[in-house]
């Protein structure tokens, strides 16, 4: 049974990081629940390859932890950019590109959470950078377009990202972060006939979301 990273299949030679061969990474898109507008965690790198640069939080699967992908990317989260996902989480893509670590082959899985609103070194999806190592700029591009496309169509990604109660103001911020030219108006009409959420018929559950007057929320739909 492993107990530590030097138990896989890593070699260590003289340089500051391992070589290996096939190996499993978590990479965390983590979006924080900002509803003026929503943010993506960004990290320093502190060890090589690529120190000082800029990436998305991710490391890989501690598997001689018996560790899963859920707890992989809360794990990374906590320990990389410094909060806790608040959220469930969404699994977004599969990297196998062969060539985007230079340390040996390592598949990475993408996923999707979300973090407290003002979580310091989010930045605007706007300023992600263009030239991340690792493939992780086009992560993000992809992980928002999948996040666009199934919102509302695909449950899983639906309830681990705005979780069993959410308002209008939440998903827009949402949405908008993946698109940024979604209209109000297609916004509400894909919250209201998705058919996940509902309201309550007297529409009496509201809440504050920090963006004016509070909110009306949506609730999971109860489809048993």
């Amino acid at each position: 049974m492993m107990t530590s990273l030097r138990e896989t299949n890593l070699t260590y030679q003289d340089g500051e990081h391992s070589i290996h061969g096939t190996w499993l990474s978590v990479d965390v898109v983590a979006l924080t629940r900002d509803v003026d507008e929503v943010r993506v965690a960004l990290i320093t790198r502190a060890g090589q390859p690529h120190r000082g640069a800029t990436t998305l939080p991710g490391g890989l699967l501690a598997a001689w932890d018996q560790e899963t992908v859920e707890q992989a990317a809360r794990r990374v989260v906590r320990e990389k950019a410094g909060t806790e996902a608040c959220s469930g989480v969404a699994i977004l893509d599969v990297v196998s590109d062969p060539g985007r670590d230079e340390r040996g082959h390592t598949v990475s899985i993408v996923v999707g959470v979300r973090i407290p609103a003002g979580t310091p070194g989010a930045v605007r999806v706007a300023d992600v950078p263009d030239d991340m190592p690792f493939g992780h700029s086009k992560m993000v591009r992809t992980a928002l377009a999948k996040i666009n496309t199934a919102l509302f169509t695909d449950p899983a990604l639906t309830y681990a990202l705005l979780g069993d109660a959410t308002t209008i103001t939440e998903v827009m911020a949402l949405t908008r972060a993946c698109d940024p030219h979604a209209s109000e108006s297609t916004i509400g009409s894909r919250l209201r006939r998705c058919g996940m959420y509902q309201t309550d018929p007297d529409h009496s559950r509201k809440r504050e979301t920090g963006a004016g007057r509070p909110a009306l929320i949506f609730t999971k739909a109860n489809t048993a």
